[in-house]
């Protein structure tokens, strides 16, 4: 077997362990939030892979970067590496699941090749052809073949055909008789006339003939040839975009409507002149296989892949077809069926955005690639998580090799190896507690992951007491829907059940009724550069103190020289970065700044003292370490006390965001929104088990009781089967209208085997 090694590997908060992974297996990363899994996957593997690639390819100086956070040896050699960071990425709400798949590429491709414009002022169909194209398809003809060089004729009156006999030209086709006007007269009445440019003979040596007669139909006719083989069969090619029909210009470029600008949605409202299709309504109703573009882009998946199944394709396209089919017969598989190439990424749901990304991924038929996803199974119900398992198979049986961070302990039993990081979270973490193939590393129940798989730790499951619950009456579309007051409300449903629609809908009701609510979104994380003791908004409320010490007033401190923007405030050294660039001509070095350390601050403001302690030094304080400072200070001691229960207390005031796991940052984002002064009685919350291990949970679990002992009704999505535990009162959505609504307890007693009622007992086991 092969093995990826590594040796003292020191990113981040990782603690200088030597490990070997093997390849063309399952392998698993896991362990708590904050233990060093995208440390270890994403910023040692993956950016070493990427490193190299970048100086093979010998990219220009703003590409070669070389990312000093990454510390370790790479003993053997990188496969190359295809890696997915965590969360859902921020697409452009306005891009189509068509744009985003390069559907709409393709369908250009081939309109090119095969499509029909339409003529803006006649209404009349017209096919386009470059010259170049002609050239290659006549050099394909087999060498003997025989055919006349006709010209159609954009006018037949007799002056313009004496013009015509003026110019030597005397050969006409007309109503499929060959006619010599130099001894003939024409017919009185006829149906159509060609005039007979050439008679050819394909052979090695006539290329330029041809071309010359393309050239003299581009001055006659303005380009427009029709190529009749002795068998019978006719060729027509239209060489300059002008109508046959009425002789105006045609509109060929794929034009962006000018109603919408070619954004398809004005505020998420359907564009009246394009339908939401982004071009000119003329390119829409031109044709291509017979179907408007109109039509092709309102295709689902499905139906555009058995269209594109059901063309003759010439041999040239075969290739580039199968790697097409390759990809929508993968979109297929994953259940991604239904969705038509015109929908817009916002009307997706989380779930199918991360399938999509995955698809993304895995739509190209590659081998002995390395795949590093970090937790792709956000968004994904049961049957997904199953179908997504059954790819990555496929992929290691083509010689892929598959690294995954997983807290899920579905996806970490059908690993092949597993490697465990911690013991706990930050600086605590870091170390290699075990990596080992599944059976030897279950085993032996000596680590948090394999004493719950093992049984040997259990969470607690909501206890609820039915006689002391009040239930809150919303109408939706005149339905009536139940909400647990004071308790955990989960929103649930399979990929495509409109569960979000669902969840929007609800919080928008509330909105509209007056009700204080908040909503905590899964999105791209904003402002991951910043610290956590300014990001949290810790940073404002000391300023405020600190701007009045005797100390500061002395030196003249005003505003501006505690912040992180101006120059006033930041290190001159770094200019604010907290690290110092150098480029050469091959690569781009950062390390930390030696004068504010990393804290981005004006060395005097960091040497201010606070209660006996410089700011610098407060900035390397955990969260926990500060609580006793600022205890005094209600508004900064709500701040970190929220932390501490969201079980982030080991975390360093001054840490970079950028720095954080997946987990801790979705955490941050909560914390953030509920720092505020806003008061709020229901808190809606997206998939809020992102990135947490099975024993972050037991804290997330008393975050939500403590929150409940608030009066605060608690409503979240998810698709994880462990949030059915962790709820009280569960809607599960289908096609966007609930289809069980009531206590947990009584859900999970509905469930039959076709409810994947096997996978949620595996769950249940991990609960007392």
């Amino acid at each position: 077997m092969q093995y990826l090694e590594l040796k003292e590997v020191y990113t981040h908060n990782l603690k200088g362990f030597d490990l070997k992974i093997p390849l063309n297996s399952l392998v698993v990363i896991t362990g708590p939030s904050g233990s060093g899994k995208s440390s270890l996957a994403i910023n040692t593997i993956a950016e070493e892979g990427k490193n190299r690639l970048f100086q093979i390819l010998n990219y220009s100086q703003e590409f070669k970067i070389i990312n000093t956070t990454s510390k370790a040896k790479f003993i053997s050699p990188i496969p190359p590496i295809i890696a997915m960071t965590q969360g859902v990425k921020y697409w452009h709400p306005y891009k189509t699941v068509g744009e985003f798949l390069s559907l709409n590429q393709i369908l250009r491709v081939l309109f090119e090749e095969f499509g029909e414009y339409k003529c803006c002022f006649c209404g009349e169909f017209n096919k386009v052809t470059n010259p170049n194209k002609v050239i290659k398809w006549y050099q394909s003809l087999k060498e003997g073949e025989k055919f006349y060089f006709l010209l159609p004729l954009p006018e037949s009156t007799p002056k313009a055909l004496e013009f015509l006999l003026s110019q030597g030209y005397t050969k006409y086709i007309v109503d499929n008789k060959e006619i010599d006007l130099s001894e003939e007269s024409i017919p009185t009445k006829f149906d159509n006339i060609f005039l007979l440019l050439d008679r050819m003979i394909k052979e090695k040596r006539s290329t330029e003939r041809f071309l010359e007669n393309l050239k003299l139909s581009l001055s006659l006719n303005q380009g427009r040839i029709i190529l009749r083989f002795l068998d019978g069969k006719e060729y027509f090619f239209n060489l300059k975009p002008i109508c046959l029909k009425c002789g105006n210009q045609l509109l060929t470029e794929w034009t962006k409507c000018k109603f919408c600008r070619g954004y398809g949605y004005k505020e998420k409202i359907i564009c009246k002149n394009c339908k939401g299709l982004k071009l000119e309504p003329v390119i829409l109703e031109s044709k291509l296989f017979g179907n408007t573009l109109e039509g092709w882009f309102n295709l689902s998946i499905k139906e555009f892949y058995y269209t594109l199944k059901s063309l003759k394709i010439s041999e040239g396209l075969k290739i580039w077809f199968e790697s097409l089919f390759f990809k929508l017969e993968k979109a297929l598989f994953l259940g991604l069926d239904y969705l038509k190439l015109s929908t817009p990424v916002f009307n997706l749901s989380v779930g199918e955005r991360k399938l999509l990304e995955i698809l993304l991924i895995f739509g190209a038929n590659l081998n002995k690639v390395l795949y590093i996803l970090d937790e792709p199974t956000l968004g994904l119900d049961i049957k997904k998580k199953e179908k997504l398992l059954s790819i990555l198979r496929n992929l290691i049986e083509n010689d892929n090799s598959i690294i995954l961070i997983e807290h899920d302990p579905y996806i970490i039993e059908k690993a092949d190896y597993i490697i465990e990081l911690g013991p706990e979270r930050g600086e605590k973490g870091g170390y290699l507690i075990k990596a080992d193939f599944k059976e030897r590393f279950l085993k032996e129940p000596d680590t948090l992951t394999s004493e719950y798989l093992k049984g040997k730790r259990k969470l607690k499951k909501m206890l609820l007491s039915k006689e002391k619950t009040e239930l809150i009456s919303i109408f939706l579309n005149d339905q009536k829907i139940d909400l647990l007051k004071r308790g955990i409300n989960l929103i649930f449903g399979n990929i495509g059940s409109k569960k979000t629609l669902f969840f929007e809908k609800l919080y928008e009701n509330l909105k509209k009724k007056g009700e204080k609510v908040l909503r905590v979104e899964v999105k791209d994380f904003k402002g991951k550069d910043e610290l956590l003791i300014s990001y949290i908004g810790i940073w404002d409320d000391l300023r405020e103190i600190l701007i009045k010490l005797p100390s500061a007033r002395m030196k003249g401190f005003t505003k501006r020289h505690f912040s992180f923007y101006t120059k006033e405030g930041v290190c001159p050294a770094c200019k604010g970065k907290g690290k110092k660039i150098w480029e050469t001509e091959i690569l781009k070095l950062c390390t930390i700044c030696e004068e504010c350390f990393g804290k981005r601050l004006n060395p005097e403001v960091l040497n201010l003292t606070y209660k006996g302690f410089k700011i610098a030094e407060i900035f390397d304080f955990t969260v926990e370490e500060a609580l006793p400072i600022f205890g005094n200070i209600y508004q900064i001691k709500e701040k970190v006390e929220l932390l501490k229960k969201l079980n982030l207390s080991y975390l360093k005031l001054g840490q970079s965001i950028d720095e954080l796991s997946g987990g801790e940052r979705e955490r941050i984002f909560i914390a953030k929104k509920l720092s505020t002064n806003v008061k709020f009685d229901y808190l809606f919350l997206e998939f809020p088990l992102q990135g947490l291990h099975l024993e972050d949970l037991k804290y997330f679990t008393n975050w939500l009781e403590t929150l409940k002992e608030k009066d605060i009704t608690i409503i979240f999505l998810e698709t994880n089967l462990l949030a059915l535990f962790l709820s009280e009162w569960i809607i599960k959505v289908k096609e966007g209208e609930p289809e069980f609504m009531g206590y947990s307890e009584d859900f999970l007693k509905t469930l039959k085997e076709k409810d994947f009622k096997k996978e949620v007992l595996f769950y249940q086991k991990f609960f007392n």
